[in-house]
């Protein structure tokens, strides 16, 4: 397996696990670590209801390195 496609499947499961907690994941193909001019290989948000009237909304960057085998 290519570091390239160790690292995609990696971040795959890291987009999985925050999808499963709620949260709409965009991921930056192809993006070496530099999707949004910052050093995020994901991006999750969420909105959370905060009381009755308020709205939060959450916004997580997510940087993914997979070294182990």
């Amino acid at each position: 397996m290519s570091r390239a496609s160790k690292g995609r499947a990696f971040e795959y499961e890291i987009r999985q696990l925050f999808e499963r907690a709620g949260f709409s994941v965009v991921r930056g193909a192809a993006s070496k670590g530099w999707f949004l001019r910052e050093k995020v290989d994901l991006v999750a948000s969420r909105e959370t209801q905060n009381g009755k009237d308020r709205v939060e909304l959450i916004v997580v960057g997510i940087q993914c390195k997979a070294r182990s085998k």
